[in-house]
């Protein structure tokens, strides 16, 4: 088990729950598809909230306990480390993942936040 195994497993399990928050929030905008500019405000909402989110997550990832991750779960062949150095490795790896999807969803959320300045601009 190497540091990059941990990481795809990160980035699987954080990529899964990412995947259902865009479905719920993608719906929620079709929905007001009647009024644009409503649609995408509320888009661009939705993305600032899961951004925030996920950036909170991270924060928090190297201080909650690594057995209580879906990575714990889907490490196969168990390393032979010391608690205290999987604790470590499993934290930093959901925390740089988490940062990286945060990062990601604030940049949807500013291109949502522009679109709908546009929007408004526009009578």
């Amino acid at each position: 088990m190497d540091f990059d195994q941990l990481r795809r497993h990160a980035d699987n399990s954080i990529r899964r729950g990412c995947g259902f928050a865009l479905l719920a929030v993608f719906t929620f905008m079709f929905g007001l598809a009647g009024d644009p500019y409503l649609a995408v405000r509320a888009g661009a909402i939705l993305m600032t909230l899961a951004a925030v989110v996920l950036y909170w997550r991270g924060s928090n990832a190297p201080r909650r306990n690594f057995k209580h991750t879906e990575v714990w779960l889907a490490i196969r062949d168990l390393p032979a480390l010391p608690k205290d150095r999987l604790q470590g490795l499993i934290g930093q790896a959901l925390a740089e993942s988490y940062f990286w999807h945060a990062r990601g969803a604030a940049y949807v959320a500013l291109a949502m936040w522009s679109v709908a300045l546009v929007l408004w601009a526009i009578p």
